[in-house]
């Protein structure tokens, strides 16, 4: 079937979905969003992206929210769609009320967007067999992104940029010219064989993928330490390497035009897309699901 919504319970052609203009999600971006990679028609890294989802809604003093009925629903959403390689988004937004800027008092029903589409990740793993080229920029956001919520027009204004300049990322730079993360993925990096990472903290958002790949790197004994990075020191690292959701483990070219290492994955990059690649099997495994996917081309 492909892409299928379910509004607040209900099950709609995606084309057909609505919300309310007095959605307070659209007025006033107060809402929150997570997007969970669906791989044999089950959500991976389902645990960690709940948890995440729970902290969002919390940090953002929302009411008490029932997650089990949530993913209930998802799952409900991704059979009926027959999805069994795509994403799933969730939205959630403080409701639809009067606009006035305070709360609504006394509060509304939120309201739940659930969107499951398929997704084809070819185009994705030819570029892990190739690394992407990067370009910086100003970060732009609110001093909260550790919370994943839906105020992501700093985002969008910085990966246009990036897309105009024919690179696939932007990496933000802070008031300070320090590297935070990138638009819409996590951002490591390789020097003297430590795999390295901002501090988290309300700079930057907690990734799912980074935290694996974290738990991925102590596997092959790569070790992992936070730390702060200018622009002109990313650019002289051995590797630079983006990780999220459906990027998965990407390594990068060039930062800024400068090539990065040998203008290749570099050998952590490909460790770490080996060992992404085993632990998803083995959770596919684990699930009785379907053929192990194969690693991505130059892996080691």
């Amino acid at each position: 079937m492909g892409d299928l919504a379910c509004i607040n319970g209900e099950l709609t052609a995606v084309e057909q979905a609505k919300v309310s203009v007095l959605d307070r999600g659209f007025l006033f971006g107060d809402s929150v969003y997570e997007v969970c990679r669906i791989y044999d028609g089950r959500c991976w890294l389902e645990t960690q992206h709940r948890a995440r989802l729970k902290r969002s809604l919390k940090e953002l003093d929302f009411p008490p929210y029932d997650d089990d009925r949530l993913f209930e629903r998802i799952y409900r959403t991704i059979r009926a769609s027959f999805v069994k390689e795509g994403l799933v988004y969730v939205q959630i937004t403080r409701g639809v009320a009067p606009r006035t800027h305070t709360f609504p008092d006394p509060p509304v029903d939120p309201t739940e967007v659930i969107i499951v589409r398929p997704y084809d990740d070819a185009p994705t793993a030819a570029r892990r067999a190739t690394g992407v080229p990067v370009v910086s920029y100003p970060d732009l956001r609110w001093k909260r992104c550790d919370i994943k919520s839906t105020n992501l027009l700093a985002n969008v204004l910085a990966i246009e940029s990036a897309r105009r300049a024919g690179a696939f990322e932007a990496v933000l730079i802070d008031a300070d010219g320090y590297v935070t993360e990138a638009t819409h993925t996590s951002l490591l990096w390789v020097r003297e064989g430590r795999l390295e990472g901002t501090p988290e903290g309300p700079e930057i958002l907690i990734g799912m993928t980074r935290h694996l790949a974290q738990r991925l790197a102590a596997e092959i004994d790569v070790p992992f330490v936070e730390g702060r990075i200018t622009l002109a020191a990313l650019q002289a690292v051995d590797e630079v390497i983006l990780v999220g959701t459906s990027t998965e483990i990407l390594p990068v070219s060039t930062v800024d035009g400068q090539k990065i290492g040998t203008g290749k994955p570099g050998p952590i990059a490909r460790r770490l897309q080996t060992a992404y690649t085993a632990a998803l099997d083995a959770w596919l495994a684990d699930g009785n699901s379907a053929t192990p996917r194969k690693p991505a081309t130059g892996a080691q």
